[in-house]
């Protein structure tokens, strides 16, 4: 090297040090980010128990502790260790590059514990029935989104003019979601349901989800459930269900007539109002159609009910119900019938499910369950269906499956193949979290509809090897649901948690100045419809903290006017109710 490149050589080496020892003293300055993500509701002794702490900066090799805080005893820790390599980097599901996993699992004793990092801690809950406090509350939600009822909650009597509705029929080709009022004129009574979100309409196939999964959670944990607001001697699920069951036993009303949908696409374009105050009640159009999905939902719903309601001695409303699901079911399979109809409109498009296979399926074997006919267990063999790709509204296979798997291989099989499915993308897929589907319009309903699935099809295919026992996805989503999520919230809309959600999008809570208790959150969305959706969203503040947590994949805001991430639905909350059920009982105990 020559003399003269050498001062060169030096001052880069100075400049090089010199930049080194400023970014030292700017981390110096800026602590690193650690956020800890856990369960905020609890968990129960014997369970699998872990913490993922995000962070800005790797902790492997360093100290962490839990103590016992509830009592007098020694504040000492209980539990001590380092911190293992992190077990992802930033993702589609976490936005820090160090993502640790501690596990607690060999803390049995029940209490509360705290988990503490340097300055950073989280309080733990150990409990035989964590989520007790919880479990009623999805139904208080419910019985606020009642219509016609005078025992909602919150509100008044609503919509007295659906038991009047007008009657409208498919324009033309059903596909093309068209309507127009039936000629000669004529009603129905449409009375009674449920609004199915934020907005006044209510769909028949939704309120067929609902009620069969209120049912069917009851029928796992009958003694779980208490009587609160019920006027008759029932509890309150079952009083619940019961307003889905009448609503669904009008929606036959003649042999050529039958409710798939009340209200249509001018509800979107009404101010905020209260349902008892909408402009439009007694103007309401009954859209109707011989809609074999529709009709097949209302079967399985109605049947279940006739033999829940027969067995607590409710003989009146059973006979009522069975009569209404032999009706609807021979009227299926008559003359006439079309697969699906819907309304062609940019926001009930979403309204229309073109299978109808499961559907189907389900209702004929509630139907044998309800009457022992051998004939309407042949009518469910003879379909081929195929095994679920997720769990939703429109997707109703692992009911069909589960419902034929005791008695069918070929059904127990693809309820194995569709578990696993949810297992695989858990495992290989959904790291950190394992979570068990992609990122959609209400990923979280859909995630605890799958981890319902599984629970239930380990308990009913007890010693049928699965690809895989880890991740369990059923406690996996639990707990991403109260809080071990990106996000560090519980997506149940619950005071007594420590970071619940808070805004929710439904104009009747807003009106009435009302906390949203028991109301389940669509969780995050995936980036790309978020991202479409932004014209209609208000504008975000600046120090919106749920935005550091977002990902390129998925998006949370707790806002009340993101009709995307916080516009709860009454089948996400069935599947909560559901989820709770389970979450309160023994696993061999949820294939009843």
């Amino acid at each position: 090297m020559s003399h003269s490149s050498r001062p060169h050589r030096i001052r880069r080496t100075v400049a090089t040090t010199l930049a080194m020892a400023l970014c030292a003293i700017s981390s110096a300055a800026k602590p690193p980010e650690i956020h800890p993500r856990w369960n905020q509701a609890g968990y129960t002794p014997e369970r699998a128990k872990s913490i993922l702490v995000m962070t800005s900066s790797d902790l492997a090799g360093r100290p962490w502790s839990i103590s016992k805080v509830d009592t007098d005893a020694s504040t000492d820790p209980v539990l001590e260790g380092r911190f293992l390599p992190s077990t992802v980097g930033a993702g589609p599901h976490t936005p820090l590059p160090f993502n640790h996993l501690v596990d607690f699992s060999s803390l049995r004793d029940e209490g509360r514990y705290r988990f503490q990092h340097a300055e950073t801690t989280a309080e733990i809950r150990i409990a035989a029935d964590p989520y007790a406090h919880l479990h009623a509350l999805p139904l208080r939600h419910l019985r606020a989104m009642r219509s016609g009822s005078h025992d909602t909650l919150l509100r008044t009597f609503s919509h007295p003019g659906d038991a009047r509705a007008v009657v409208h029929v498919p324009d033309g080709d059903p596909a093309q979601g068209r309507w127009k009022p039936a000629t000669p004129h004529r009603t129905v009574d449409a009375l009674g349901g449920w609004y199915d979100a934020g907005d006044q309409i209510k769909f028949t196939l939704n309120i067929a989800y609902t009620t069969y999964h209120l049912l069917l959670a009851y029928e796992l944990a009958p003694e779980s459930f208490a009587r609160e607001h019920a006027r008759l001697p029932i509890p309150d699920i079952l009083d619940e269900a019961r307003h889905g069951l009448e609503f669904l036993a009008r929606t036959l009303p003649d042999a050529d007539t039958f409710v798939i949908q009340v209200g249509d696409a001018l509800d979107h374009k009404q101010a905020h109002r209260l349902p008892e105050d909408d402009p439009l009640d007694g103007r309401r159009p009954a859209l109707c159609a011989l809609s074999r999905v529709h009709m097949a939902s209302a079967v399985a719903a109605l049947a279940r009910g006739a033999r829940t309601f027969h067995d607590i001695q409710r003989h009146d409303d059973a006979t009522r119900w069975a009569s209404a699901a032999h009706a609807i079911h021979e009227r299926m399979l008559g003359p006439g019938t079309i697969g699906v109809a819907f309304e062609r409109d940019t926001v009930n498009d979403f309204y229309r499910d073109p299978t109808e296979d499961d559907q189907r399926v389900l209702a004929a074997v509630e139907m044998h369950r309800l009457t022992g006919d051998e004939a309407f267990l042949r009518i469910a063999r003879a379909f081929d269906l195929r095994a679920g790709r997720e769990v939703s509204w429109t997707e109703w296979h692992w009911l069909a499956h589960a419902s034929l798997a005791a008695q069918d291989t070929v059904a127990a099989a693809r309820l194995r193949e569709e578990t696993n499915r949810y297992r695989t993308h858990a495992r290989e897929s959904g790291q950190p979290w394992g979570i068990p589907g992609r990122y959609t319009w209400a990923s979280l309903h859909r995630w605890i509809g799958a981890a319902n699935a599984t629970r239930i099809a380990d308990a009913l295919l007890e010693g049928t090897p699965a690809i895989s026992t880890e991740p369990d996805v059923f406690d996996s989503t639990l707990d991403y649901t109260f809080g071990r999520n990106n996000w560090g919230v519980s997506f149940l809309f619950a005071e007594s948690l420590p970071n619940s959600v808070r805004e929710i999008y439904n104009p009747t809570y807003h009106l009435l100045g009302a906390f949203p208790v028991g109301a389940l959150s669509e969780g995050p969305g995936d980036r790309r419809t978020h991202d479409g959706l932004k014209r209609y969203f208000r504008p975000r503040p600046a120090n919106d903290p749920a935005a550091r947590f977002n990902t390129t994949a998925a998006v949370f805001h707790d806002d009340a006017g993101d009709f995307m991430c916080q516009e709860s639905t009454i089948v996400g909350q069935a599947d909560i109710v559901l989820m709770l059920t389970l979450a309160r009982l023994p696993a061999t105990r949820s294939g009843k």
